[in-house]
C-alpha cells in the first residue's frame, strides 16, 4: 500500500524549510541505511571498525523487508519538497510500520502496529521532522483499521521522549532487564498513543 502525503511547509529560525513524506523504495536503501547507522551507531573508538559491518547489516535487513513486501508495512522517507525524482534530494529522515504480535508468545494471533527505526538526518534534527513521519504512521495505522500505535523508546532518550508525550504518547510499561540492569544500562519504555 502507498501512501502519498502532501508538501510540509515549516518555519525554522527564520528558514522557511518544506519537506515531503513520501513512500521509500528500493532505490533509496543506501540512503535509509546511511541515516539510520549514523543515528544509532557513534563511528568513534572501537565502533569505527564495526561500522561498515552494521551498515551493511541494516541495508540488508532493509533490503530483505522491502523485497518480502508484508502485508502491514510501510517506509517512509522524507526528503526536501524542491524535488521532483526521489533522487534529486538527498532522504534526510525515515521511520518503519510494521504489525507485531501484541505478546511474546508466537502464536498470539493479535497485533498492533509498531513504530521502529525513527531517524532523521543531525543536521535536520529539531525541524518537524520526526512530528511528521509519526504523523505519516499514525495515518497509515488508522487506514489500517488500528486505534493505537506502539513504540519503544529508551528511558535515557530524554530529547525522543519529550517528542512522544508532546505528541500524546503514553507509558504503557517499562520493561525490565536484569542484564540490563545488572550493567546499569537504561529501561526500554513501551509507549502507546490512542488514535481518534
Amino acid at each position: 500500500m502507498s501512501i502519498s502525503h502532501p508538501y510540509l511547509s515549516f518555519t525554522y529560525s527564520g528558514e522557511s524549510i518544506s519537506f515531503r513524506v513520501r513512500t521509500a523504495g528500493l532505490e533509496d536503501l543506501n540512503q535509509l541505511a546511511d541515516i539510520l547507522v549514523a543515528s544509532f551507531y557513534p563511528q568513534t573508538g572501537w565502533m569505527y571498525f564495526v561500522y561498515p559491518l552494521l551498515r551493511l547489516g541494516i541495508y540488508e535487513d532493509l533490503k530483505h523487508r522491502f523485497r518480502s513486501q508484508p502485508a502491514r508495512y510501510a517506509c517512509f522517507a522524507v526528503q526536501s519538497a524542491e524535488a521532483t525524482l526521489s533522487s534529486e534530494q538527498p532522504v534526510i529522515g525515515t521511520v518503519e510500520l510494521s504489525c507485531r504480535p501484541a505478546q511474546v508468545w508466537p502464536f498470539s494471533l493479535t497485533k498492533y502496529p509498531y513504530v521502529s527505526n525513527l531517524a532523521v538526518h543531525q543536521q535536520f534534527r529539531r525541524r518537524g521532522v520526526a512530528r511528521q513521519l509519526l504523523q505519516a504512521c499514525e495515518q497509515t495505522a488508522r487506514s489500517w483499521g488500528f486505534r493505537s500505535l506502539y513504540l519503544h523508546v529508551m528511558e535515557d532518550n530524554q530529547q525522543a521522549r519529550h517528542l512522544y508525550t508532546k505528541m500524546g504518547y503514553q507509558l504503557k510499561q517499562a520493561e525490565w532487564n536484569p542484564w540490563g540492569a545488572l550493567w546499569g544500562k537504561p529501561q526500554r519504555l513501551l509507549l502507546y498513543k490512542p488514535l481518534p
